[in-house]
C-alpha cells in the first residue's frame, strides 16, 4: 500500500540516514535530511579579503550560494583532490549554502558515536562524533556547528579587514606654512 503522505515517508526514511562523502583523504558524514541536493561543482568565484574557509560564491541555477571549504576548519587532510568536485547543498533556517567536496560515497544508515567529553555548551564544534562506514572510521559533521563556525570566522575576518581599510591615515602637512610649523 502506498503512503498517503509521500513526503512524510521520505523524511522518515531519511531521518536515520547520513550522506557519506569524501573530501581529500578523509570521509565525512552529515544527516541526509539537511542535504537539499548534490551536484557537480559550478564555477566558484573567490571573495576578496575572505577567510580561506570560504571557497567563494557559486551560481547554481541562478541561485548564489556561499561555498565552504572544509580544509581550514578541520585540517589539511581534507584538501580537495578531485579535478571536478561536487557540492553538497545544505538547507538551513538562514538560507542555503554549500560544502565543496570530492565526491559523495553513499546515503546510508550509520551509527554515530558522540564524544560527550569534548562537547559542551560553550564550545562550538564542526564535529558531532565518529561512525564507521565500510570498515573505515568517518567523522560526522555537525551541520549547525559548521555553519556557525564558518559564519563567525568569516565575520571576524571581514571585520578585521574592514578596520584595516577604514583606519585613518595620518595626514602630512600640505602647505609650505604647515611644513615649516612641523
Amino acid at each position: 500500500m502506498e503512503s498517503v503522505f509521500p513526503n512524510q515517508s521520505r523524511i522518515a526514511n531519511l531521518s536515520d540516514k547520513h550522506c557519506v562523502f569524501q573530501c581529500g583523504d578523509v570521509m565525512f558524514a552529515l544527516p541526509a535530511t539537511t542535504v537539499r541536493e548534490v551536484t557537480i561543482m559550478p564555477t566558484v568565484v573567490g571573495v576578496p579579503l575572505s577567510h580561506p574557509s570560504l571557497a567563494g560564491i557559486g551560481n547554481l541555477r541562478s541561485e548564489f550560494l556561499p561555498v565552504i571549504n572544509l580544509e581550514p576548519l578541520v585540517g589539511n587532510q581534507a584538501h580537495l583532490t578531485a579535478e571536478v568536485g561536487q557540492l553538497i547543498v545544505i538547507e538551513s533556517a538562514l538560507g542555503c549554502w554549500a560544502i565543496a567536496i570530492d565526491k559523495v560515497i553513499a546515503i546510508g544508515a550509520i551509527e554515530t558515536h558522540l564524544d560527550a567529553g569534548q562537547r559542551n555548551d560553550q564550545m562550538i564544534s564542526v564535529l558531532l562524533g565518529t561512525a564507521t562506514y565500510a570498515g573505515k572510521v568517518i567523522s560526522v559533521l555537525d551541520v549547525n556547528g559548521l555553519q556557525r563556525i564558518a559564519q563567525q570566522t568569516l565575520e571576524n575576518q571581514w571585520n578585521a579587514s574592514e578596520s584595516v581599510l577604514t583606519s585613518p591615515i595620518p595626514s602630512s602637512p600640505t602647505t609650505a606654512t604647515e611644513r615649516a610649523a612641523v
